[in-house]
């Protein structure tokens, strides 16, 4: 099966689509406000927001999910872990005028056990699992690929995280999985995850 990850992101956010023979998965959506560019970076890339099948937010803070119900709205189904269903719409105190923010209607959306994960993205071509990385906040969520690839939103970087912090349990967690790349949020994408890279 092949899979590609392309980065549709824009301002200062990684949003990642991972295209398979079967779907094509976001990972995180971006500001208020920001359809458009969203629009704009994936049509440059010769791709359309509609042709989105899935949606996954690694947490919702609003750099990474106040458009999900704009994406829906084009036809995306939004995959919503157990640990997330009460924080999709928090997000909203944060978001000031002029900003708009659209809340995250309950319908439609996919509710998933972190068990469940594996079999469900094996039904969109993708081999891997979904686990909570609470490192950031109790919403947060890693989308991790058995070929060895991990999405790893706003985790802390696994240098910065204080051992026995959750930040840093995560990163253990995510070694014993065979990560070797890694795909944050924030900054440089596809990142090795080396010997060199573990805290000091």
């Amino acid at each position: 099966m092949t899979t590609e990850i392309i980065n549709v992101g824009y301002r200062s956010v990684n949003c990642y689509l991972i295209i398979t023979e079967k779907a094509k998965l976001l990972i995180d959506v971006g500001w208020p406000g920001g359809m458009p560019e969203l629009k704009g970076s994936m049509a440059k890339k010769g791709l359309s927001v509609k042709a989105v099948s899935h949606v996954l937010v690694t947490h919702y803070h609003m750099d990474h999910g106040a458009i999900a119900q704009e994406v829906k709205d084009k036809g995306a189904k939004l995959i919503v872990m157990e640990s997330q269903k009460d924080s999709l719409n928090l997000q909203k105190k944060f978001i000031k005028p002029p900003a708009v923010f659209h809340e995250i209607k309950e319908d439609g959306n996919i509710i998933l056990k972190f068990s469940e994960s594996r079999a469900f993205l094996e039904k969109l071509g993708i081999k891997g699992e979904i686990i909570p990385t609470t490192g950031h906040g109790p919403d947060h969520v890693t989308l991790v690929l058995d070929e060895g690839i991990a999405f790893t939103g706003d985790l802390p970087p696994e240098s910065a995280a204080e051992e026995g912090s959750d930040a840093c349990n995560d990163w253990k967690r995510l070694r014993a999985m065979n990560v070797k790349r890694v795909f944050p949020a924030h900054g440089i994408e596809n990142i090795p995850l080396s010997v060199g890279n573990e805290r000091p």
